[in-house]
């Protein structure tokens, strides 16, 4: 897993009705550059620009902070996805079961847990 910043605007901005026209004019900025944070199409933020949003946000009645527009996650890496998918093919479907033919319920899987699975099909480490 690879721990990877997400930018959670869209989120925010869902959550408490406001439009991005509203926020980019709240915050006094190109509503260009708000779309590409909302749609998280930048790879770097400026400090100043976070700024920017919160003050609008304030502005608008939302007391956010940094951490509301940000969260970090660990994201699968290509080696990792991979075997995760390998797996998936070796169980037939999905860890948590297999659905037998015309029946409407999972059959529980017996066996190792998928993690290990992940383990020994992810190849050579790098």
């Amino acid at each position: 897993m690879t721990p990877q910043m997400q930018f959670t605007l869209a989120d925010l901005l869902r959550r408490h009705g406001i439009t991005q026209k509203k926020l980019a004019e709240a915050a006094g900025m190109r509503p260009a550059t708000l779309n590409a944070l909302v749609k998280a199409k930048t790879g770097r933020v400026e400090i100043g620009t976070l700024v920017a949003v919160i003050s609008g946000l304030r502005k608008l009645g939302v007391q956010a902070n940094v951490g509301d527009l940000l969260r970090v996650e660990d994201v699968p890496d290509d080696a990792e996805q991979a075997a995760r998918e390998r797996a998936l093919r070796l169980l037939g479907g999905e860890p948590w079961g297999l659905k037998p033919r015309g029946s409407a319920v999972l059959a529980e899987v017996n066996g190792p847990p998928i993690e290990e699975f992940l383990r020994e099909h992810r190849g050579p480490e790098l």
